[in-house]
């Protein structure tokens, strides 16, 4: 899931990017820095950011590598949508794990596919920590994540843990 040269340019088209994303790009010295420094490979939309993201989960898994010997590797720096939530999964990594084995009775969390465990650790850890994204939002784009990525039943196994998530997380006051 690593963009290709086809989406990385190294003079990117300005006129075409939204402010936000005219501040993720910064225009290395050439003279000073080595390019891949200072480049974020920017993302289209967010869900294009979660398959990243779940790339670099599945990535560190398979590896049984860190976090930071996975973002180390990377040639270009991800976008902030995606670094924000690698990092922060990784860095709650116990208690989203605790919060996925409380719910999934008796399923233990290391006999799930690995992609259907980074898809829940993204869809947990937006719940948790993104209040700004509607439930309904996190759960469908993990449910289309599932479908595209994984198992024919795996859709339906991640909504189900989700919703059961959403309701204990997002309860109304």
């Amino acid at each position: 899931m690593t963009p290709g040269p086809e989406n990385i340019s190294p003079v990117p088209n300005r006129e075409n990017m939204s402010n936000s994303d005219r501040r993720r790009i910064t225009i290395p010295d050439q003279d000073n820095h080595n390019a891949s420094e200072d480049w974020i490979v920017p993302i289209s939309s967010r869900r294009e950011g979660r398959e990243r993201v779940i790339s670099l989960l599945y990535e560190m898994e398979i590896k049984n590598s860190t976090a930071k010997v996975v973002m180390g590797e990377l040639t270009l720096k991800p976008d902030p949508f995606v670094s924000e939530r690698f990092l922060g999964i990784c860095q709650n990594d116990e208690k989203l794990k605790n919060a996925i084995t409380n719910l999934s009775q008796d399923w233990d969390t290391s006999r799930m596919p690995l992609i259907d465990y980074a898809i829940l650790r993204l869809g947990m850890f937006e719940l948790m920590f993104c209040t700004d994204i509607p439930a309904g939002v996190i759960l469908s784009e993990a449910v289309e994540l599932a479908q595209k990525y994984s198992t024919e039943s795996s859709g339906k196994f991640i909504n189900g843990l989700l919703s059961a998530a959403a309701r204990e997380l997002r309860r109304p006051d």
